[in-house]
Protein backbone atom coordinates (compact mmCIF):
# COMPACT_ATOMS: atom_id res chain seq x y z
CA UNK A 1 0.00 0.00 0.00
CA UNK A 2 1.62 2.93 -1.30
CA UNK A 3 1.39 6.09 1.51
CA UNK A 4 -0.90 9.36 0.66
CA UNK A 5 2.56 11.03 1.28
CA UNK A 6 4.56 9.11 -1.31
CA UNK A 7 1.43 8.88 -3.52
CA UNK A 8 1.22 12.83 -4.11
CA UNK A 9 5.35 12.71 -4.51
CA UNK A 10 5.22 10.23 -6.97
CA UNK A 11 2.53 12.43 -8.79
CA UNK A 12 4.07 15.46 -8.60
CA UNK A 13 6.81 13.96 -10.38
CA UNK A 14 4.47 12.63 -13.06
CA UNK A 15 2.86 15.73 -13.32
CA UNK A 16 5.95 16.86 -14.10
CA UNK A 17 7.59 14.43 -16.80
CA UNK A 18 4.80 12.05 -17.65
CA UNK A 19 4.22 8.29 -16.37
CA UNK A 20 7.06 6.92 -18.45
CA UNK A 21 9.34 9.24 -17.53
CA UNK A 22 8.30 8.89 -13.95
CA UNK A 23 8.98 5.29 -13.72
CA UNK A 24 11.74 5.89 -15.25
CA UNK A 25 13.22 8.25 -12.76
CA UNK A 26 11.91 6.79 -9.84
CA UNK A 27 12.99 3.56 -10.31
CA UNK A 28 8.93 1.69 -10.39
CA UNK A 29 6.71 0.38 -12.42
CA UNK A 30 4.82 2.27 -14.89
CA UNK A 31 1.34 0.70 -13.34
CA UNK A 32 2.49 1.99 -9.66
CA UNK A 33 3.04 5.82 -11.10
CA UNK A 34 -0.91 5.13 -12.29
CA UNK A 35 -1.70 3.82 -9.36
CA UNK A 36 -0.09 6.93 -7.18
CA UNK A 37 -1.77 9.22 -9.08
CA UNK A 38 -5.22 8.21 -8.31
CA UNK A 39 -4.53 7.14 -4.98
CA UNK A 40 -2.99 11.16 -4.85
CA UNK A 41 -5.96 12.71 -6.52
CA UNK A 42 -8.69 14.57 -3.71
CA UNK A 43 -11.86 12.66 -3.26
CA UNK A 44 -13.80 15.67 -2.86
CA UNK A 45 -17.79 14.13 -4.15
CA UNK A 46 -19.46 16.60 -3.49
CA UNK A 47 -17.36 19.23 -5.26
CA UNK A 48 -19.75 21.09 -7.91
CA UNK A 49 -19.42 20.17 -11.59
CA UNK A 50 -18.57 23.40 -13.50
CA UNK A 51 -22.12 23.91 -15.45
CA UNK A 52 -19.45 25.28 -18.56
CA UNK A 53 -21.89 22.88 -21.22
CA UNK A 54 -18.69 20.02 -21.47
CA UNK A 55 -20.92 17.67 -19.95
CA UNK A 56 -23.63 17.74 -22.89
CA UNK A 57 -21.41 18.04 -25.66
CA UNK A 58 -19.78 14.46 -24.23
CA UNK A 59 -23.33 12.84 -23.88
CA UNK A 60 -23.86 13.62 -27.32
CA UNK A 61 -20.69 12.35 -28.73
CA UNK A 62 -20.12 9.45 -26.51
CA UNK A 63 -22.38 6.52 -26.06
CA UNK A 64 -23.24 6.00 -22.58
CA UNK A 65 -20.93 2.77 -23.11
CA UNK A 66 -17.89 4.78 -24.37
CA UNK A 67 -18.63 7.33 -21.60
CA UNK A 68 -18.65 3.99 -18.99
CA UNK A 69 -15.36 2.67 -20.63
CA UNK A 70 -13.34 6.29 -20.39
CA UNK A 71 -14.86 6.67 -16.95
CA UNK A 72 -13.38 3.30 -16.18
CA UNK A 73 -9.82 4.19 -18.05
CA UNK A 74 -10.25 2.57 -20.88
CA UNK A 75 -9.24 5.24 -23.84
CA UNK A 76 -11.13 5.15 -27.13
CA UNK A 77 -8.66 4.12 -30.44
CA UNK A 78 -8.88 7.23 -33.03
CA UNK A 79 -12.15 4.99 -34.43
CA UNK A 80 -13.91 5.90 -31.41
CA UNK A 81 -13.67 2.37 -29.86
CA UNK A 82 -13.14 1.64 -25.82
CA UNK A 83 -10.17 -0.08 -25.85
CA UNK A 84 -10.86 -3.79 -23.98
CA UNK A 85 -8.85 -4.07 -20.70
CA UNK A 86 -8.27 -7.88 -19.63
CA UNK A 87 -7.15 -9.22 -16.27
CA UNK A 88 -6.60 -12.82 -16.63
CA UNK A 89 -5.73 -14.69 -13.29
CA UNK A 90 -2.16 -14.86 -12.42
CA UNK A 91 1.23 -14.27 -14.30
CA UNK A 92 0.77 -16.95 -17.04
CA UNK A 93 -1.37 -15.84 -20.31
CA UNK A 94 -1.87 -17.95 -23.01
CA UNK A 95 -2.96 -16.22 -26.46
CA UNK A 96 -3.99 -17.58 -29.98
CA UNK A 97 -2.57 -15.16 -32.59
CA UNK A 98 -4.30 -15.85 -36.59
CA UNK A 99 -4.07 -13.12 -39.43
CA UNK A 100 -4.80 -13.26 -43.08
CA UNK A 101 -8.09 -15.95 -43.47
CA UNK A 102 -9.65 -14.70 -46.26
CA UNK A 103 -12.67 -16.75 -45.47
CA UNK A 104 -14.47 -17.13 -49.16
CA UNK A 105 -11.37 -17.31 -51.54
CA UNK A 106 -9.93 -20.79 -52.56
CA UNK A 107 -6.39 -20.01 -50.47
CA UNK A 108 -8.51 -20.45 -47.16
CA UNK A 109 -9.19 -24.24 -45.79
CA UNK A 110 -11.57 -24.91 -43.17
CA UNK A 111 -9.20 -27.62 -42.05
CA UNK A 112 -6.82 -24.77 -41.35
CA UNK A 113 -9.61 -23.04 -38.70
CA UNK A 114 -10.25 -26.50 -37.30
CA UNK A 115 -6.70 -27.24 -36.82
CA UNK A 116 -6.06 -24.00 -34.97
CA UNK A 117 -9.45 -24.26 -32.72
CA UNK A 118 -8.07 -28.07 -31.64
CA UNK A 119 -4.66 -26.38 -31.28
CA UNK A 120 -6.30 -23.77 -28.67
CA UNK A 121 -7.91 -26.16 -26.75
CA UNK A 122 -5.10 -28.49 -26.07
CA UNK A 123 -3.03 -25.55 -25.03
CA UNK A 124 -5.80 -23.93 -23.24
CA UNK A 125 -5.93 -20.70 -24.82
CA UNK A 126 -7.37 -17.83 -22.96
CA UNK A 127 -7.84 -15.58 -25.87
CA UNK A 128 -7.83 -15.49 -29.43
CA UNK A 129 -6.00 -12.41 -31.76
CA UNK A 130 -7.05 -11.97 -34.91
CA UNK A 131 -5.30 -9.25 -37.23
CA UNK A 132 -7.10 -8.72 -40.21
CA UNK A 133 -8.20 -9.67 -43.36
CA UNK A 134 -11.01 -12.30 -42.16
CA UNK A 135 -13.12 -12.54 -45.41
CA UNK A 136 -11.36 -11.82 -49.28
CA UNK A 137 -13.78 -9.34 -49.53
CA UNK A 138 -15.22 -8.09 -52.77
CA UNK A 139 -12.70 -6.17 -54.96
CA UNK A 140 -15.19 -5.80 -58.08
CA UNK A 141 -11.70 -7.03 -60.29
CA UNK A 142 -13.33 -8.85 -63.00
CA UNK A 143 -11.32 -12.13 -62.54
CA UNK A 144 -11.93 -12.48 -58.78
CA UNK A 145 -15.35 -14.32 -58.93
CA UNK A 146 -13.05 -17.06 -60.39
CA UNK A 147 -11.00 -17.52 -57.25
CA UNK A 148 -13.86 -17.54 -54.62
CA UNK A 149 -16.04 -20.06 -52.47
CA UNK A 150 -18.25 -17.82 -51.05
CA UNK A 151 -19.44 -14.91 -54.02
CA UNK A 152 -20.60 -12.19 -52.33
CA UNK A 153 -20.10 -10.32 -48.80
CA UNK A 154 -23.03 -11.81 -46.94
CA UNK A 155 -21.87 -15.73 -48.05
CA UNK A 156 -18.63 -14.36 -46.80
CA UNK A 157 -19.76 -12.98 -43.17
CA UNK A 158 -22.62 -15.81 -43.03
CA UNK A 159 -19.51 -18.20 -43.59
CA UNK A 160 -17.39 -16.33 -40.89
CA UNK A 161 -19.70 -15.95 -38.66
CA UNK A 162 -20.73 -19.81 -38.76
CA UNK A 163 -16.29 -20.60 -37.83
CA UNK A 164 -16.21 -18.34 -35.26
CA UNK A 165 -19.15 -19.63 -33.57
CA UNK A 166 -17.29 -22.71 -33.23
CA UNK A 167 -15.30 -22.22 -30.18
CA UNK A 168 -15.96 -20.03 -26.49
CA UNK A 169 -12.73 -18.59 -26.52
CA UNK A 170 -13.46 -14.44 -26.60
CA UNK A 171 -11.71 -13.45 -29.43
CA UNK A 172 -10.96 -9.94 -30.86
CA UNK A 173 -10.75 -8.76 -34.09
CA UNK A 174 -9.22 -5.87 -36.56
CA UNK A 175 -10.08 -5.49 -40.14
CA UNK A 176 -8.16 -5.61 -42.79
CA UNK A 177 -7.87 -4.09 -46.11
CA UNK A 178 -9.75 -6.94 -47.96
CA UNK A 179 -12.33 -6.57 -45.28
CA UNK A 180 -12.36 -2.68 -45.89
CA UNK A 181 -13.61 -2.90 -49.74
CA UNK A 182 -16.79 -3.35 -48.76
CA UNK A 183 -16.07 0.16 -46.75
CA UNK A 184 -14.59 1.70 -49.43
CA UNK A 185 -17.10 1.12 -52.00
CA UNK A 186 -20.48 1.54 -49.74
CA UNK A 187 -19.57 2.06 -46.14
CA UNK A 188 -20.18 -1.83 -45.31
CA UNK A 189 -18.33 -2.41 -42.22
CA UNK A 190 -17.94 -6.42 -43.15
CA UNK A 191 -16.16 -7.54 -40.13
CA UNK A 192 -17.68 -5.09 -37.56
CA UNK A 193 -21.36 -5.87 -38.69
CA UNK A 194 -20.56 -10.10 -39.00
CA UNK A 195 -19.44 -10.09 -35.05
CA UNK A 196 -22.53 -8.22 -34.13
CA UNK A 197 -24.34 -11.57 -33.39
CA UNK A 198 -21.65 -13.05 -31.60
CA UNK A 199 -21.06 -12.39 -27.63
CA UNK A 200 -17.44 -13.60 -27.40
CA UNK A 201 -16.05 -11.91 -30.37
CA UNK A 202 -15.22 -7.78 -29.91
CA UNK A 203 -14.42 -5.76 -32.93
CA UNK A 204 -11.71 -3.70 -31.93
CA UNK A 205 -10.83 -1.01 -34.48
CA UNK A 206 -10.29 -0.67 -38.21
CA UNK A 207 -6.91 -1.72 -39.53
CA UNK A 208 -5.31 -1.17 -36.25
CA UNK A 209 -6.90 -2.06 -32.45
CA UNK A 210 -5.12 -2.50 -29.08
CA UNK A 211 -6.61 -3.77 -25.61
CA UNK A 212 -4.61 -3.96 -22.33
CA UNK A 213 -3.89 -7.75 -20.99
CA UNK A 214 -2.96 -7.53 -17.37
CA UNK A 215 -1.36 -4.03 -17.43
CA UNK A 216 0.27 -4.24 -20.79
CA UNK A 217 -0.43 -3.24 -24.09
CA UNK A 218 -1.18 -4.98 -27.35
CA UNK A 219 -1.33 -3.64 -30.77
CA UNK A 220 -3.05 -5.57 -33.37
CA UNK A 221 -1.81 -3.77 -36.66
CA UNK A 222 -3.22 -4.99 -40.32
CA UNK A 223 -1.75 -2.10 -42.84
CA UNK A 224 -2.19 -1.84 -46.94
CA UNK A 225 1.64 -1.49 -47.84
CA UNK A 226 3.71 -4.15 -49.15
CA UNK A 227 6.37 -7.19 -48.46
CA UNK A 228 10.14 -6.49 -47.96
CA UNK A 229 12.74 -8.13 -49.20
CA UNK A 230 14.17 -8.78 -45.28
CA UNK A 231 11.03 -9.50 -42.77
CA UNK A 232 12.22 -7.73 -39.96
CA UNK A 233 12.31 -4.44 -42.25
CA UNK A 234 8.28 -4.24 -42.04
CA UNK A 235 8.08 -4.50 -38.16
CA UNK A 236 11.40 -2.00 -37.61
CA UNK A 237 9.94 0.45 -39.76
CA UNK A 238 6.18 0.36 -37.73
CA UNK A 239 7.42 0.96 -34.67
CA UNK A 240 9.90 3.25 -36.13
CA UNK A 241 6.96 5.00 -36.70
CA UNK A 242 5.60 5.10 -33.68
CA UNK A 243 5.65 8.67 -31.58
CA UNK A 244 7.47 8.78 -27.81
CA UNK A 245 5.61 7.20 -25.58
CA UNK A 246 2.79 5.56 -27.51
CA UNK A 247 4.73 2.26 -28.34
CA UNK A 248 2.70 -1.08 -27.21
CA UNK A 249 4.60 -3.85 -25.21
CA UNK A 250 3.21 -6.11 -27.98
CA UNK A 251 3.08 -5.73 -31.62
CA UNK A 252 1.03 -8.43 -33.70
CA UNK A 253 1.20 -7.91 -37.66
CA UNK A 254 -0.86 -8.82 -40.17
CA UNK A 255 -1.02 -8.38 -44.22
CA UNK A 256 2.39 -9.96 -45.70
CA UNK A 257 1.55 -13.47 -45.16
CA UNK A 258 4.96 -13.70 -43.35
CA UNK A 259 6.28 -14.71 -40.29
CA UNK A 260 8.57 -14.29 -37.29
CA UNK A 261 9.45 -12.64 -33.81
CA UNK A 262 11.34 -9.50 -32.80
CA UNK A 263 11.93 -7.35 -30.28
CA UNK A 264 12.73 -4.18 -31.12
CA UNK A 265 12.76 -0.92 -28.80
CA UNK A 266 11.52 -2.89 -26.29
CA UNK A 267 8.39 -4.28 -28.05
CA UNK A 268 7.74 -8.00 -28.50
CA UNK A 269 6.54 -8.18 -32.00
CA UNK A 270 5.13 -11.01 -34.34
CA UNK A 271 4.39 -11.33 -37.66
CA UNK A 272 1.23 -13.58 -38.04
CA UNK A 273 1.91 -15.15 -41.29
CA UNK A 274 -1.61 -16.34 -42.61
CA UNK A 275 -4.15 -18.78 -42.05
CA UNK A 276 -4.42 -19.63 -45.26
CA UNK A 277 -2.49 -21.21 -48.34
CA UNK A 278 -0.53 -19.16 -51.08
CA UNK A 279 -3.37 -17.85 -53.40
CA UNK A 280 -3.02 -17.17 -57.61
CA UNK A 281 -1.79 -13.80 -57.20
CA UNK A 282 0.60 -14.25 -54.11
CA UNK A 283 2.16 -17.07 -56.83
CA UNK A 284 2.07 -14.81 -59.72
CA UNK A 285 3.30 -12.07 -58.27
CA UNK A 286 6.22 -14.13 -56.52
CA UNK A 287 5.85 -13.56 -53.04
CA UNK A 288 5.58 -16.12 -50.66
CA UNK A 289 3.05 -17.46 -47.93
CA UNK A 290 3.98 -18.75 -44.82
CA UNK A 291 0.71 -20.63 -44.05
CA UNK A 292 0.38 -21.52 -40.39
CA UNK A 293 -0.63 -19.66 -36.83
CA UNK A 294 0.86 -18.32 -33.25
CA UNK A 295 0.38 -20.16 -29.58
CA UNK A 296 1.65 -17.02 -27.70
CA UNK A 297 2.98 -17.44 -24.22
CA UNK A 298 3.24 -14.31 -22.02
CA UNK A 299 4.53 -14.04 -18.35
CA UNK A 300 3.26 -10.72 -16.91
CA UNK A 301 4.38 -9.47 -13.61
CA UNK A 302 3.87 -6.00 -12.33
CA UNK A 303 2.97 -4.74 -15.51
CA UNK A 304 5.56 -5.62 -17.33
CA UNK A 305 6.25 -8.65 -19.89
CA UNK A 306 9.03 -10.87 -17.86
CA UNK A 307 8.77 -13.70 -20.53
CA UNK A 308 7.52 -13.60 -23.79
CA UNK A 309 7.43 -16.62 -26.40
CA UNK A 310 5.78 -16.69 -29.81
CA UNK A 311 5.31 -20.59 -31.08
CA UNK A 312 4.84 -20.65 -34.96
CA UNK A 313 2.56 -24.02 -36.50
CA UNK A 314 3.38 -24.18 -40.06
CA UNK A 315 1.01 -26.19 -42.23
CA UNK A 316 2.45 -28.03 -45.49
CA UNK A 317 0.49 -28.99 -48.49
Amino acid sequence: MISKKRADEIAAVSAEVGYEAAAAKLGISRETVRRACRASKPKDDAAPLPDDGVYEKLKARFSSGELAAMANGKALNPAGIARPVLDFDGEEVCIGFITDTHIGEVSFDESLWRSFLAECDREDVELILHAGDVHEGMSNRPDQVYHLTDLGVSAQMEHARALFAMTEIPIKVIDGNHDRWGVKSNGLFMVRDMVQPLNHVEYIGSDVGDLVINGTRWMLWHGEDGSSYATSYRIQKIIESFTGGDKPNVLLCGHTHKQGYFFERNVHAVSGGALSYQSAWMRATRKACHTGFHIINARIKDAQIVRFSATFYPFYK
